[in-house]
Order: structure tokens, then C-alpha cells, then sequence
């Protein structure tokens, strides 16, 4: 039997992930250290958007905190990795609709490229479900030398999500894994926990 359209429901384990950002801030870069675990420094620049799907597992997030034994629960999440250049970016306000998460990146060896954040994020804000989680990335944490270069990095990445009202941000680097494992996380649960919640509401 096949059920109505009315009455179907995709499934809670499939999440739809958006990583938006301007042109080489590493984007692909990321997603390929998320999904494989591996750095590709030869990646190609992105024509208009990439789709990978990333199957793991998470533990349930809804599991009370003092138990001791739960299941871990298997999703699959579908990765779009949009074309940060400006002729590209008409696409993004469709493909924004019914993703549960998203990241949103700047470079920080390039405070250039916060050049057009809250455009980024206002495109995300007006297509993208209400309230879907969505957490600011500083990328190529690797290149940042001395401390004064991290200290300016750290305070324009609070500057940011203070700016975009975000309380969730990660300084990264694809290149050495630097906190690739606890971002990956932080949105696999967060995106799992949104979409529950927003099927439960239909």
C-alpha cells in the first residue's frame, strides 16, 4: 500500500545539512574531513552545489542523562555544499527549504570572506525551517601562526555570532582534524533533535 501525500512523514533519521560560505574557505574541505575522515587538499571549486550523503550513527540525545545503557540510533545526513560565489547564490534560498542544520564559514586567515555573512545568514533565515540550528565555523585554524593571530581570530568570531545572535561557533582546521569530530557531532545532534521535534508538530 502506498500512503497518501497527505499523510507521509519522511523518515526522522534522514537529515538535511546546508553548508554555506563564501568561495574558498574551505566548504568541501570540511565536508570531506567530516564524512571520511580524511584531508583533501585538492579539492575542485564548487559549481553552483555538491550533494553527499553521510551514514553514521549518534547516541540519542533524548536518552536521560544517567542511563547507563541506550541504543545509538543510525541516520543518514545529506550534505550540500554550496558554491560560494555570487553567481551561484540564487540557487541557494530553494535548497535552503526543509534543511534541519546547517554551518555557515568563514575563513579565518581571511576576514574578508565575513564579508557577506549576514547576506548568508538572512538567505538562511528566510528559507530555511524556523528555528533550525545552524552554528558558525572559523576555518583553517592551521594557519593561524601566533597568538595575537588567534586572539584576533577568536575575537572576530565572537564578534560574529554575537552580531547574528548564534551561541554555538567552532574554530577548525580540516587539515590537522582540529575539533572536525565535536562540530560533526554538535550538528548531527542538534539537526536530529530539531527534526523530531518538527515532526512531532505536524
Amino acid at each position: 500500500m502506498t500512503a497518501s501525500k497527505s499523510n507521509y512523514k519522511p523518515p526522522s533519521n534522514v537529515l538535511k545539512i546546508c553548508i554555506l560560505g563564501e568561495g574558498g574557505v574551505g566548504k568541501t574541505t570540511l565536508t570531506k574531513r567530516m564524512i571520511t575522515g580524511i584531508f583533501d587538499s585538492k579539492t575542485k571549486m564548487t559549481i553552483g552545489v555538491d550533494f553527499h550523503l553521510y551514514k553514521t550513527a549518534i547516541m540519542d540525545p533524548f536518552a536521560p542523562e544517567d542511563a547507563d545503557d541506550f541504543d545509538s540510533i543510525e541516520i543518514a545526513a545529506q550534505i550540500w555544499d554550496f558554491a560560494g560565489e555570487e553567481r551561484f547564490r540564487f540557487m541557494l534560498p530553494r535548497y535552503c527549504k526543509g534543511a534541519v542544520g546547517g554551518l555557515i564559514c568563514f575563513d579565518l586567515t581571511r576576514f574578508s570572506t565575513t564579508k557577506y555573512i549576514q547576506e548568508w545568514f538572512e538567505i538562511w533565515k528566510e528559507n530555511a525551517p524556523a528555528d533550525a540550528p545552524i552554528i558558525l565555523v572559523g576555518t583553517k585554524a592551521d594557519l593561524l601562526n601566533s597568538d595575537e593571530e588567534k586572539e584576533v581570530a577568536m575575537d572576530t568570531m565572537i564578534d560574529i555570532a554575537r552580531q547574528l545572535n548564534l551561541d554555538k561557533f567552532y574554530t577548525i582546521s580540516s587539515k590537522t582534524g582540529k575539533d572536525i569530530h565535536i562540530l560533526t557531532n554538535e550538528i548531527l545532534n542538534e539537526s536530529y533533535k530539531f527534526n523530531m521535534k518538527k515532526l512531532a508538530n505536524k
